[in-house]
């Protein structure tokens, strides 16, 4: 069986693993906690064709790389924060099943011990 003490340790560890290197949540949303900062869009020229020309390449270079190896950390950061989350949550719910269960033991053998001292009337 699980102590109090014992499940209050599992309940600190659960805590303790869900805000390492987690992200941020707030009212407005989740901000990454390991990404940094969004890849600022480059700009489009329309002064000439070739200028036109070089900067779609340059849009579709920071597509490609800058934005793409941003929002694969993105989902990647968010991936596991879920998980963390999900773990604390099912780790919090068998801690709580657990205490229920160790005190429905309890209880059940006090009121046997109870039941067992008893004494018939007599007849």
């Amino acid at each position: 069986m699980l102590t109090k003490n014992r499940l209050a340790i599992l309940a600190g560890l659960c805590v303790a693993t869900l805000s390492a290197n987690a992200g941020t949540l707030k009212k407005d949303g989740w901000t990454t906690g390991s990404c940094g900062d969004k890849p600022e869009t480059p700009d489009l020229n329309f002064d000439s064709i070739a200028e036109f020309n070089d900067s779609i390449a340059a849009f579709n270079a920071w597509q490609r790389e800058e934005a793409a190896t941003y929002f694969e950390c993105l989902t990647k950061d968010a991936n596991a924060d879920m998980k963390k989350i999900t773990d604390s949550v099912n780790a919090q719910k068998k801690e709580h099943d657990d205490m229920v269960e160790y005190l429905n033991g309890q209880a059940a053998e006090f009121k046997k011990q109870a039941e067992d001292k008893k004494t018939p009337p007599d007849q």
